[in-house]
C-alpha cells in the first residue's frame, strides 16, 4: 500500500495521507481520493504533470490551485496543501461529495423558488467575496456544471480559468451560451460574472414547474449591480419564508374598454413594453377579429422583426395571430400574456387580472361594467378627465388612474413609467409590490 501511495503522490504528502482509490486519470493528470492519517478526513490529491503546465486547457488544476491558495469562503472549495517534485505538481483539495446543478436538473427536472433564491444568494456572495479582494478575481465561468450541491451545501467549484484582475486581462470563457458580450469581445471584467450567473439562474428558473414569480423574474432580468442583486435575493428569501400563501405571477392580463377608440390597444402595448423593460417577460396578443394591429404596424414600420411567430420591436414582444390550421400545433411562449380584447368584457373575465379602460365621455362614463369593482381589476380613464375620474372612483369605490396622452405606445416616458408602475403594483402580479 505504501509503495502504491509513493507512486501516486509525493513522498512528503504520503507521510500525511493514505490512498483510498483513484477517482480520475488522464494523460495529463490523476485525481486520487486520500484520507488524512491523523484527522481521519477524506480529501483529494490532484497530480498534474509539469509537462502540461503551459497547456491551460489541460492543466487548469494548477491555475486553480494558485487561485484557491489564499481563498477562504464557506462556498468555495478549500485548498489544503501544494507540493511538487521533478515531474509533477500535487494539489490537496477538499473532497466535495454531491452532484452538479446540471445533473440535478437532469435527474429531478425541477427546483423550488426558495431553493433557487438560496442558490442565488450563495453565488452572489461568492462573487462579492472574489470581486472585493485586495486584487479582485474574475471567476469567468459560472454555469450549472460548476454549481455543486453537497449535503445541503452549495459550492462554486472549478477555478481553472479564474483570473486576478491586475490590468487588461484577456477574457477566457469555456461555454459560449453563458458568455457575455464583454467576454465575446475579449475583455475580462467582473460584470461578466454577474451576467453568467443570471444565465445560470434563469436556466434553473425556466426548468421549474411552479407558477411564474414577478419578483424573481425582475431579479433575473434587470441589470442589477452585485450588491443590489445580493440584497434583493436575501429579501426574496425572507419574503418567501414569511408568506407562503402569497400570490404568484398570473399568466394572463386582459386590457378591455367600455367604448371603442379610447386607447385599449395603445395601453396594452405600453403595458407590455413597460413590463419587458423592468425584466418581466411579457407578450402582447390580440383577441379581436377585426383589428390586426401588429400586422398594420409591421407594414408601416420596417423596424419590427419576426421570429417564430413573435414580433420584436425594442422592448416590445407581440404574438402574431396564427391560423386555425396551425393553432392546435402552436405552443405559446413562456411569459405573461397582455391580452388586447377590445370591448369584449365577457372574454376579459376569463383572464387572471383585468385592466379596464373607461371613456371620459360623459354619456359613456355611466356605462360601467361590474368588473370595474372586481379586486383583480385596475381601472383607467382615457383620455384624462379629472372630473369624470372622480365621479367614477366614487361609483366603484376604488382609485381610477389617468393614462398620459402620447402618440407612441412603445416609448416609456417618465410620466408613463410612473403611472404604469402604480398599475402593475395594483395588479398584484407577484408576492409583493415592486421595490
Amino acid at each position: 500500500m505504501k509503495e502504491a501511495i509513493q507512486i501516486n503522490i509525493s513522498e512528503k504528502l504520503s507521510e500525511k495521507y493514505e490512498e483510498v482509490r483513484v477517482i480520475y486519470e488522464s494523460t495529463a493528470s490523476l485525481v486520487v481520493l486520500v484520507r488524512h492519517v491523523k484527522l481521519d478526513h477524506e480529501r483529494i490529491i490532484k497530480r498534474v504533470a509539469k509537462s502540461s503546465y503551459d497547456m491551460v486547457s489541460e492543466s487548469g488544476s494548477v491555475r486553480e490551485a494558485l487561485i484557491l491558495l489564499n481563498l477562504r469562503h464557506p462556498n468555495i472549495p478549500i485548498l489544503y496543501d501544494l507540493d511538487e517534485d521533478e515531474d509533477y505538481y500535487y494539489i490537496v483539495e477538499e473532497y466535495i461529495v454531491g452532484e452538479s446543478m446540471a445533473d440535478y436538473l437532469y435527474l429531478h427536472q425541477s427546483i423550488s423558488h426558495s431553493e433557487l433564491i438560496r442558490i442565488a444568494i450563495v453565488l452572489y456572495d461568492v462573487l462579492d467575496y472574489l470581486h472585493n479582494l485586495k486584487t479582485p478575481i474574475c471567476y469567468q465561468d459560472v454555469k450549472l456544471e460548476h454549481i455543486f450541491l453537497s449535503n445541503g451545501r452549495i459550492v462554486l467549484i472549478d477555478y481553472g480559468i479564474a483570473t486576478y484582475l491586475k490590468g487588461n486581462e484577456h477574457a477566457t470563457y469555456a461555454t459560449l451560451s453563458y458568455a457575455s458580450d464583454m467576454q465575446l469581445n475579449g475583455k475580462c471584467d467582473t460584470s461578466s460574472d454577474i451576467y453568467n450567473t443570471k444565465v445560470a439562474l434563469k436556466r434553473i428558473y425556466d426548468s421549474g414547474k411552479q407558477k411564474r414569480d414577478f419578483e424573481i423574474e425582475r431579479l433575473l432580468n434587470v441589470n442589477n449591480n452585485l450588491s443590489a442583486a445580493k440584497e434583493k435575493s436575501k429579501w426574496l428569501l425572507l419574503s418567501d419564508k414569511k408568506d407562503t400563501t402569497s400570490k404568484h405571477l398570473d399568466s394572463k392580463v386582459a386590457v378591455v374598454g367600455n367604448d371603442k377608440g379610447i386607447g385599449v390597444s395603445h395601453i396594452a402595448i405600453a403595458l407590455t413594453c413597460y413590463l419587458n423593460n423592468i425584466g418581466i417577460v411579457s407578450y402582447y396578443q390580440e383577441f379581436t377579429d377585426d383589428e390586426n394591429n401588429i400586422e398594420k404596424l409591421m407594414l408601416r414600420d420596417k423596424s419590427f422583426n419576426e421570429r417564430d411567430n413573435i414580433i420584436y420591436h425594442d422592448c416590445f414582444k407581440g404574438i402574431r395571430q396564427v391560423g386555425e390550421a396551425v393553432e392546435d400545433k402552436y405552443s405559446p411562449p413562456k411569459g405573461l400574456i397582455i391580452g388586447d380584447v377590445g370591448t369584449n368584457v365577457s372574454l376579459a373575465m376569463r383572464f387572471d387580472a383585468i385592466v379596464y379602460v373607461i371613456s371620459s365621455r360623459i354619456y359613456k362614463s355611466n356605462e360601467i361594467d361590474d368588473i370595474a369593482s372586481n379586486p383583480n381589476t385596475v381601472v383607467i380613464i382615457n383620455p384624462k378627465s379629472i372630473g369624470v375620474g372622480v365621479e367614477v372612483a366614487k361609483l366603484i369605490g376604488k382609485r381610477v388612474y389617468s393614462f398620459p396622452i402620447d402618440e407612441d405606445p412603445f416609448a416609456i416616458t417618465k410620466t408613463k413609467d410612473k403611472v404604469l408602475s402604480q398599475i402593475v403594483k395594483r395588479l398584484n402580479l407577484g408576492r409583493a409590490q415592486i421595490i
